[in-house]
């Protein structure tokens, strides 16, 4: 298996498998956007359902703000933006075998 890089646009600087971005990446993102990405990751389920848009959201977020320090181009990062939050909102409709549903019934 290969080696694990960044995610952000451009950056091809290896980094561990459970990390977004390289440090060099990650430090260029303001504290709440940061900690949005922190806090959505632990809401995924094993599965990708659901539960991971709002990690797709965040991390899609974190690597657009990074792209567009790096080269401003609003209209690229407004492209990736909606790409990838057009994708969270398919995740939002998968259903996975463990979800329940208890159609109104507590």
């Amino acid at each position: 298996m290969g080696e694990h890089h960044c995610h952000a646009l451009g950056c091809k600087a290896a980094c561990p498998p459970r990390w977004l971005m390289c440090r060099a990446c990650w430090s260029k993102l303001p504290a709440d956007l940061a900690a949005e990405v922190y806090r959505t990751v632990s809401l995924r389920g094993n599965v990708v359902d659901a539960t991971w848009a709002p990690w797709w959201r965040a991390q899609a977020k974190a690597i657009a703000y990074v792209a567009h320090l790096k080269e401003p181009n609003e209209a690229r990062r407004d492209a990736y933006l909606r790409k990838e939050m057009a994708f969270a909102d398919k995740l939002e409709s998968r259903v996975t075998e463990n979800t329940y549903d208890s159609g109104g019934v507590e």
